[in-house]
């Protein structure tokens, strides 16, 4: 069996420019992911943003477990 050097060099040569670009790529996606992604989803909204979400305890909420149900059912939020 013959092992040609210049199949081998073009070989390397390939898996070289393959492993650096899929590093290159892997960082180019990895950076547009922290582009696209807000850096904080829990913080408090700024401007006239109000947060959807306010986190409270049953014990003083105005409305008992059964009527926040048919609240969420007839809103059909």
């Amino acid at each position: 069996m013959i092992i040609s050097i210049r199949k081998m060099i073009s070989l390397i040569r390939f898996v070289a420019c393959f492993a650096v670009l899929t590093v290159f790529f892997y960082y180019v996606l990895d950076w547009v992911g922290d582009w696209v992604n807000p850096s904080n989803p829990y913080q408090v909204p700024s401007g006239q943003a109000v947060k959807a979400f306010q986190p409270e305890s049953t014990m003083d909420s105005q409305y008992s477990p059964a009527m926040r149900l048919k609240l969420f059912y007839w809103y059909g939020e």
